[in-house]
């Protein structure tokens, strides 16, 4: 069973001004061992499972590398071993805890995990080390939405969104806030929009069928839906809709029941 739920996105794959900001702190230069670099590229590609290997191979050679620690927690969470990655991070940060990419990457990872309230402590960390950089406050806004605090998580992206008043990932996840939030019209609009940009996957339209939903327009999230997956499974979808729709229509926050990906 497929179920679109609300997936919000803490950056794109894409280079945007201003998203790369902690990530390009990964790299050393030309003189970086060769497993850092594979691995690197490995993870650029989304090819976790050979990234991590790479990582774990660097850590082996050299146990004092912080990147290799770094790398295996992105990688693990990727996978889907949080718990693993956590450890990673837990040690690295233990080792270098004024560093705001292990602080971004612990926070995902506790987003990954369910821990809404203890990721919004770690990103606030991660923030005030490195206050303009755009995964960190992307990051930090879906703690906000996932606690439910969504005006709260508008704000921060609207902080993001003046330092970078195109970036895709804090315009579709304000869109989506405001959408959850019980507005789904707005979010409508913007998600819309976003749809016809290069970035967009099926996450993102995933995300504006869901607030067709929520606004009662099960024609409309079908269709956006009927390109990615299968009758039954748009079915199981609308139904879900429906639930977060009577959710919010009785005066409930969908913030956690319609959990999410970090």
């Amino acid at each position: 069973m497929i179920i679109r739920r609300v997936v919000l996105s803490v950056c794109t794959a894409v280079a945007l001004s201003g998203c790369a900001a902690i990530g390009d702190q990964f790299s050393s230069g030309d003189d970086e061992p060769s497993n850092l670099r594979l691995a690197d590229r490995a993870a650029e590609q989304d090819d976790f499972e050979t990234a991590a290997a790479l990582y774990r191979r660097e850590f082996d050679d050299d146990p004092d590398s912080i990147d290799a620690l770094v790398g295996l927690g992105r990688s693990y969470r990727n996978l889907g071993q949080a718990s693993r990655g956590r450890q990673a991070l837990t040690e690295a940060l233990a080792r270098r805890g004024d560093d705001p990419r292990i602080l971004l990457e612990l926070g995902r990872t506790q987003l990954s995990e369910g821990q809404a309230e203890e990721a919004l402590e770690t990103l606030e960390q991660a923030q005030d080390l490195a206050p303009r950089d755009l995964q960190v406050i992307t990051a930090r806004g879906i703690a906000l939405d996932r606690l439910s605090q969504h005006e709260e998580a508008q704000s921060v992206y609207r902080e993001g969104l003046r330092l970078d008043p195109t970036n895709f990932a804090l315009l579709g996840n304000l869109g989506l806030s405001r959408g959850i939030s019980g507005d789904p019209e707005a979010g409508i609009s913007t998600l819309r929009e976003l749809v016809r940009d290069g970035e967009a996957d099926a996450r993102t339209r995933g995300n504006l069928a869901m607030l067709y939903g929520l606004a009662g327009r099960e024609s409309e999230a079908r269709a956006t839906l009927a390109g990615d997956l299968e009758d039954h499974e748009i079915d199981e979808n609308i139904a879900y809709y429906r639930e977060l729709r009577e959710l919010l229509e009785a005066g409930g926050s969908i913030g956690e029941a319609a959990g999410g990906s970090a």
